[in-house]
């Protein structure tokens, strides 16, 4: 595992880290989740860079 600090058990009870259990997936979920504004930040942003994109 290298450098990674470990610091979850997974359903077999094996040690893994914290890198492996939190993907990017799973990260934008729970920042969505703590912060429901930057998720309609982040859409609005997408839609302005579209319209620009458009001109």
């Amino acid at each position: 595992m290298g450098d990674k600090p470990i610091s979850f058990k997974d359903e077999n009870g094996n040690f893994v880290s914290a890198a492996d259990v939190w993907n990017a997936d799973k990260l934008e979920a729970l920042f969505n989740e703590l912060n429901p504004n930057r998720k309609l930040r982040l859409e609005r942003e997408k839609k302005e860079k579209n319209k620009a994109d458009k001109k």
